[in-house]
Parts: C-alpha cells; structure tokens; sequence
C-alpha cells in the first residue's frame, strides 16, 4: 500500500519550516518555533473569509495544515487596519508562554513563500489581507 505524497513527506516538511524559522526568527528551541508558526497561522485564519480560510488550508502542508485547522470554531474575520495590529494581536497571543520575537510576522511569510511551492504561495499570497500582502512582497 503506497502513501499519499502529503502523508509521506508530512515530518520532514514540519522539521524543514521548524528549522528555517528557528534559525530566521532566531529563535531559542523548537518549542518555541512551533508556538510561534502555531500562534501566526491561527491569527491569520481569525482575519480571513471562510473561503480564504480553505484556500490558505488547501495550500499548507499537511502537518501545517493541521495546526492551521486546530480548534478552529468558524467566526466574522477580524479587521488588519494594519501590520502593528496583527503582530499586536499576535504578540497577546502567543502571551504568557512566548514573548513575540520582533519581526515574527515578516519572518513567517517569508517562510511560507520560500518553503511553499510556487503555486502554493501564490494562491497563499492572493488571499492574505491587505498590510500583510505588503509585508508579503517586501520579504
């Protein structure tokens, strides 16, 4: 019995984005790495549209689409009036347990964009709100 793709390759894509964020965000243990990678998917998905959710869902790894999915409970997207608004938001977040690296939210999309196949991070990118598109395209 083969395996699909997604279920084969599922650790070492989470092992490859842990690391590449370890090491971009400068971050102390993968402990914190998952935190953090955790924390941005689950804020971005509280400011999209339900069909955005599922096509970010759609265009993440399979482990990264799990965690993206986790105790999700479908609401209204939240406003992004701003870059500052989202990583403020992420910062309370990911607080008690993790104090926001500076610059998480940039470094998360150029993780996305630089691990995800292009097709992928184009679709990723097509639905992202408004300040963090820009961010997108200056990482």
């Amino acid at each position: 019995m083969t395996n699909p793709r997604d279920v084969k390759y599922a650790n070492e894509s989470i092992a490859r984005w842990q690391d590449a964020l370890k090491q971009r965000a400068m971050l102390a243990t993968h402990n914190i790495t998952f935190a953090c990678l955790r924390g941005f998917l689950h804020e971005l998905r509280a400011r999209l549209a339900l069909a955005d959710i599922a096509t970010v869902g759609n265009h993440l790894p399979a482990v990264q689409r799990g965690v993206f999915y986790q105790d999700w409970t479908p609401t209204d997207p939240l406003p992004t009036p701003d870059l500052a608004a989202f990583e403020a938001a992420l910062a309370e977040r990911l607080l008690p347990h993790v104090h926001m690296p500076e610059g998480l939210a940039a470094d998360m999309l150029w993780l996305i964009k630089t691990e995800s196949e292009p097709s992928d991070a184009a679709a990723f990118r097509a639905v992202l709100p408004a300040p963090l598109a820009e961010a997108w395209d200056r990482v």
